[in-house]
């Protein structure tokens, strides 16, 4: 396979799996929009300010569940995305390459 045909397969790569990141990234803040439009909801409908403070504990809970999961799948997508150029580039240098530049730099 040519440089250039690698390359172009490396990038195919990439971009399909930065459109997954993108949709999950979607999908995520189209739940996070869900929940904002259900407690806003309840929130309205409140009878007292306690009412209103157990709803917004809630919805503040509920959003930081989902804010931390969309950080530990975001934070996962990225390293898997740096996993896989780092093994590409890996498997372009010649052979030995990896252990000489191991060796260079103890």
């Amino acid at each position: 396979m040519t440089a250039t045909a690698e390359a172009t397969a490396f990038n195919d790569s990439l971009f399909e799996r930065m459109q997954a990141m993108n949709r999950s990234w979607l999908e995520r803040l189209r739940d996070i929009r869900q929940i904002d439009s259900e407690f806003g909801g309840k929130l309205l409908t409140a009878k007292s300010a306690s009412d209103a403070t157990i709803i917004c504990n809630e919805w503040m809970a509920k959003r930081l569940e989902l804010v931390a999961s969309e950080q530990q799948a975001f934070t996962s997508a990225w390293l898997e995305l740096l996993s896989h150029a780092s093994k590409s580039a890996l498997e372009k240098l010649p052979n030995g390459a990896c252990s000489d530049h191991r060796a260079r730099a103890s």
